[in-house]
């Protein structure tokens, strides 16, 4: 007889108390449930991390502590490839009935790391970006093209 697949994520809560009780790990990059395509600006790099303290108040489960996930992607300026670690803070609480056994915090914790990435990554947070006529990134350097400004219809209008 083989039961459901072990998730760490999936707390037993016989075993929680008022005090706190830690748990760390890690789920695979499947746990972020990621549906992206090859053209996303961002992809999962690494498995999905937590350590966190629990505490069962009679029917409130207390969550605080935090978890992690390495991306990679592309500079939404340039072009460059960029990795990165979102790591957030996790600290909810959940209601709990007196009959469950267990809770699934997997959920809660993938929103808050996905909701923590970025929508435009940058390999940095200057990042010029490229030239707007020959396309040369601005991170190496001025570049020799006739100036974008002189074809720009907006270039007279002050503010």
């Amino acid at each position: 007889m083989s039961g459901p697949p072990h998730n760490p994520m999936i707390l037993n809560l016989t075993k929680l108390t008022p005090s706190a009780t830690r748990f760390t790990g890690e789920d695979p990059v499947s746990s972020l449930e990621w549906e992206g395509s090859e053209t996303d600006s961002v992809r999962p790099a690494s498995p999905l991390r937590w350590d966190f303290t629990a505490r069962l108040f009679d029917t409130e489960l207390l969550i605080d502590g935090s978890a992690s996930a390495d991306f990679e992607g592309v500079c939404a300026r340039c072009g460059k490839a960029v990795k990165f670690t979102i790591r957030e803070p996790l600290s909810f609480s959940t209601a709990v009935d007196s009959v469950s056994l267990t809770v699934d915090l997997t959920p809660e914790i993938r929103e808050a790391i996905l909701l923590a990435l970025p929508s435009n990554p940058l390999c940095r947070d200057d990042c010029p970006g490229l030239c707007p006529r020959c396309g040369k990134p601005l991170a190496d350097g001025t570049c020799t093209c006739e100036s974008a400004t002189e074809n720009n219809p907006f270039a007279g209008i002050k503010i």
